[in-house]
């Protein structure tokens, strides 16, 4: 029997994600990247799947000048948010002081389809603008001047108002 000497285990030295790599077969998870050298050579039965690691190393990593204009970004949206909200208070407060019960008067209780539809359509050719019409009446039944019910006939006057200067145009 010969004598077996015990065998030194060698480990695989770790390799470095965090460096630019550019193949599937230099990353420990194989995982394929849009943009490899050897990305059309592969087939789905060769590609992994990509760690949450790498996919974060891949699309989050940006320099400070990115992330002040993300940051920029995103505060001048809210900026924009903040006085499109405080617009429609504007307006929906105006529509209570303007509109007042003479609007709301005008259906009373009994609403009247053909009125709610025609004042749509009269509006819309008005304005040019049936999402004008439609905000303006939204407004009006959220400032309780004038009832669903009515806004409602109000609305699908505005979208046939729509057509009529459509072909007016």
């Amino acid at each position: 029997m010969a004598d077996t000497e015990p065998v030194e285990e060698i480990e695989a030295p770790e390799k470095d994600v965090s460096k630019n790599v550019n193949s599937r077969k230099d990353r420990p998870t194989h995982s394929t990247h849009f943009g490899d050298q050897d990305f059309f050579d592969e087939t789905t039965d060769e590609i992994g799947d990509a760690t949450w690691a790498e996919v974060c190393q891949t699309c989050c990593s940006h320099d400070a000048q990115e992330w002040a204009y993300i940051l920029f970004g995103l505060s001048l949206g809210l900026f924009f948010l903040y006085f499109f909200l405080v617009g429609l208070e504007l307006l929906g407060t105006a529509a209570k002081i303007v509109g007042g019960c003479t609007a709301g008067s005008l259906f009373g209780d009994d609403t009247n389809p053909f009125s709610g539809l025609m004042i749509g359509i009269l509006a819309t050719v008005m304005v040019q603008s049936s999402s004008t019409t439609t905000s303006i009446i939204v407004t009006l039944v959220g400032a309780n001047v004038v009832e669903v019910k009515a806004a409602i006939y109000m609305v699908m006057g505005a979208n046939i108002g729509t057509s009529v200067t459509n072909t007016i145009v």
